[in-house]
């Protein structure tokens, strides 16, 4: 079931990103109303609501680890919850507003550290053998634990485009290492489509590297990704959804003796129902 999406969105780059988002762009200008006005961040939290999604399809997303198998789901559930512009539960993450204005919010957040699920994507313990010929090598725990972060997150909308930054810090007591975001999205939309693409970087410490990739790493500590995210309404509350990231890895990363990757991909094309409780 899973052999063409896998072996089809494996080959996607940036390029080819760039070129479905080419081809989209007609049919969105064309659709498109004239005097359509880009939504205001605030339309999005004025109310207090909650959202549960069931996603169902194909879902790939692949480990860096060589020992591991990529992760492929073929359910997905999701919940999103805003207390008006104050509180808000995306899934695992967790936010509070400390700061808004017309078109800035900055917030306190809490998120999964994503690098400690690849060890638990499936229910094989990880297996490590080390080479005589191979330098010294200190491997991470086969039971690397999961990991949240907590920090602060500042988004900045113009127009249609989002800036977001990022910066937190191990507060699970794990590796008791740093992650910061930023990241670029334009939305394109009108009644029935949206179409979303981004492009972003993220800066991981030596400590957080070092506990889920081993020691010693040689390089830089910056992943770098593309994304494109596309929902067409079927009906209320019933979308045809299509999800792509392609992530090139640090070099310290690839330099790691766990992992035989240089990039990432992932992907989902499906169905999605929401209900609005």
């Amino acid at each position: 079931m899973h052999t063409f999406p896998k072996q089809f969105f494996k080959k996607l780059t940036l390029t080819g990103i760039l070129t479905l988002l080419v081809l989209c762009l007609p049919v969105i200008a064309e659709e498109q109303a004239p005097n359509d006005v880009a939504e205001q961040p605030q339309q999005e939290i004025d109310d207090t609501f909650f959202v549960v999604k069931f996603s169902a399809g194909d879902f790939l997303y692949e480990s860096p680890l060589s020992d591991k198998k990529d992760i492929e789901i073929n359910f997905l559930p999701n919940w999103t919850f805003y207390y008006k512009d104050v509180f808000f539960i995306e899934r695992t993450k967790v936010g509070a507003n400390i700061y808004l204005d017309d078109n800035t919010f900055i917030d306190i957040v809490g998120k999964h550290n994503f690098d400690g699920l690849y060890y638990h994507g499936d229910d094989k313990a990880a297996q490590f053998s080390v080479s005589p010929f191979l330098p010294p090598f200190n491997y991470p725990s086969k039971n690397a634990h999961l990991s949240y972060l907590g920090g602060v997150e500042v988004k900045k909308y113009f127009g249609k485009e989002k800036i977001t930054f990022g910066a937190y810090s191990d507060i699970s007591n794990v590796h008791h290492g740093e992650q910061i975001d930023l990241s670029w999205m334009h939305l394109f939309y009108n009644n029935d489509f949206k179409l979303a693409v981004e492009f972003g970087a993220q800066y991981k410490s030596d400590q957080l590297l070092e506990y889920y990739y081993g020691s010693p790493l040689v390089g830089d500590n910056v992943n770098y990704y593309s994304q494109i995210d596309a929902a067409y309404t079927l009906t209320d509350g019933l979308l045809l959804v299509f999800n792509y990231k392609f992530e090139r890895l640090s070099s310290k990363i690839i330099s790691s003796q766990v992992t035989d990757k240089k990039d990432l991909t992932s992907m989902f094309l499906g169905i999605s129902w929401s209900i609005n409780l």
